[in-house]
């Protein structure tokens, strides 16, 4: 709605001109924007947005990732918004007449209850390159805070794991996996603690979403730039799909401008030519600067390193070095133990109420979690000690040995999984979107080559042994500019 406003500011200050002598539109919007005080370089808009992203955007709404938008959660812990109520002016103060208000509205009633792609590109056009910055830093903040807040509360849930914690057995089926659980996961007197340790993953899970969402948003708008600045400075297509450049002294740009200078320079007609060699000379200024630029970063790749380092100073206390060089099985308390139960026991809650937790945390514990973990280098130890994970491989199991033994006639064959059917849909989603971001965060932020130990067939360690990590199979996202 504010970029809506802003667009038919700007249309009318258009009509305006043509009558009166106004100054610029983008000064009087800088005018506008200018520092809220001396000391900072926030704006007025970026204030406001950094505002509204505090105190209802984080806390209130919940991501969806099958359709990249966040949504307000209907049910859950709300924050009061400090957001006073929008005056009711006069139509023409707004869109001109009260028909042109309406539409406007309608129009914008179509984005009101999401948060998506739009939303980013206007984001990106109120704020421009010099706010944007603020708000990413802010982010990265806030981040960094939360994942500091959750440090005692996450060794609070590690407190309370057993010593030894052993993989499900497949004897007992589901009800005997279930059993277990509910056996390592004492957590009922730290229900606050789990509460709490769920939702800051989730703002820092929307933050990083935000930030990937922001990404994809500043990509095509420099793809946009680029496609219109190339043929002006001479950038051509190479054979190994790298970009080149065709003219190794001037740019097309520059060279002709030199050419229509020194032409009118050498007329006679031409009294005094010193305006058009400074306009040569700006144009050699505005290629450097365009060339400056094509080679600009990702925002995502820059807030996983963010986040990484931020992990860095807690390491030790969420992921312990084995003390032998081999992966603990039972005695592991690290950060993938504790998600990995976080993860079953909202998953478990939404089999007996479907709307309760799902509806409340969305997508971005998902992303969160995996996000940790990818950067802890704990990918590995959560798909393979999952409780959920087991959980459905324990499930499978039971099916193909069932269908072994069942009658011919399948309709008369009892029911296993009665009573699971929701739980294990609910574990499948789950596997799938964790799949999802350990795949994006592969080929956004692929990992070096890690130090591991091995075991040869005759049983003797192997010390010191380099295995790669797989890179992501999705071609559709960016690479690294070296990968």
């Amino acid at each position: 709605e504010l970029q809506q406003l802003l667009d038919i500011l700007e249309l009318t200050h258009q009509s305006i001109s043509r009558f009166l002598e106004l100054d610029s539109y983008s000064l009087m919007i800088s005018e506008m924007q200018e520092n809220l005080s001396l000391v900072s370089y926030s704006s007025r808009i970026s204030s406001q947005i950094w505002n509204e992203m505090q105190t209802d955007f984080l806390p209130n709404f919940i991501l969806c990732n099958t359709t990249q938008r966040f949504v307000r959660s209907l049910k859950g812990a709300h924050h009061s918004s400090q957001r006073s109520d929008a005056s009711t002016g006069k139509p023409y103060f707004y869109c001109g007449s009260h028909d042109l208000t309406m539409a406007y509205q309608g129009l914008a009633g179509l984005y009101r209850d999401f948060f998506g792609i739009p939303h980013m590109f206007a984001v990106v056009k109120l704020l421009g390159s010099r706010s944007l910055p603020g708000i990413i830093r802010a982010l990265l903040d806030h981040i960094s805070s939360k994942i500091t807040a959750m440090v005692p509360k996450v060794t609070g849930l590690q407190e309370a794991l057993p010593k030894s914690i052993g993989l499900l057995s497949f004897d007992g089926g589901i009800a005997g996996c279930q059993k277990i659980i509910h056996e390592i996961l004492t957590w009922e007197a730290k229900s606050d603690v789990k509460v709490e340790v769920l939702h800051d993953l989730k703002e820092i899970g929307s933050a990083l979403y935000w930030m990937s969402l922001l990404d994809i948003v500043l990509r095509q708008i420099d793809t946009t730039q680029f496609m219109q600045s190339a043929p002006w400075l001479g950038l051509v297509p190479g054979n190994d799909g790298q970009v080149k450049h065709a003219y190794s002294d001037n740019t097309p740009f520059t060279t002709l401008l030199s050419a229509a200078t020194s032409a009118v320079a050498s007329s006679p007609a031409c009294a005094n030519p010193s305006s058009y060699l400074v306009m040569s000379k700006q144009a050699e200024a505005a290629s450097l600067l365009y060339k400056s630029n094509l080679n600009s970063g990702s925002v995502l790749e820059y807030a996983l390193a963010f986040t990484s380092a931020a992990l860095d100073r807690h390491y030790s206390k969420w992921s312990a070095t084995p003390k032998t060089g081999f992966i603990d099985i039972t005695t592991s308390k690290d950060f993938y133990r504790v998600f990995s139960g976080l993860q079953y026991s909202y998953l478990e809650d939404s089999m007996t109420n479907p709307s309760k937790k799902r509806e409340m945390l969305g997508d971005s514990v998902a992303w969160a979690g995996c996000t940790i973990m990818y950067l802890l280098g704990q990918q590995l130890h959560f798909e393979l000690f999952d409780f959920s994970y087991q959980f459905l491989n324990v499930a499978e199991i039971e099916t193909a040995t069932v269908s072994l033994y069942q009658p011919a006639d399948r309709s008369k064959s009892p029911n296993i999984f009665q009573g699971y059917e929701v739980i294990l849909e609910a574990m499948r989603k789950a596997r799938r979107l964790n799949n999802h971001v350990f795949s994006m965060l592969r080929a956004r932020c692929p990992l070096e080559d890690k130090v591991a130990c091995a075991i040869k067939p005759s049983g003797a360690p192997l010390h010191r042994m380099k295995f790669s990590n797989t890179v992501s199979a999705f071609e559709t996202l960016p690479q690294r500019a070296n990968s």
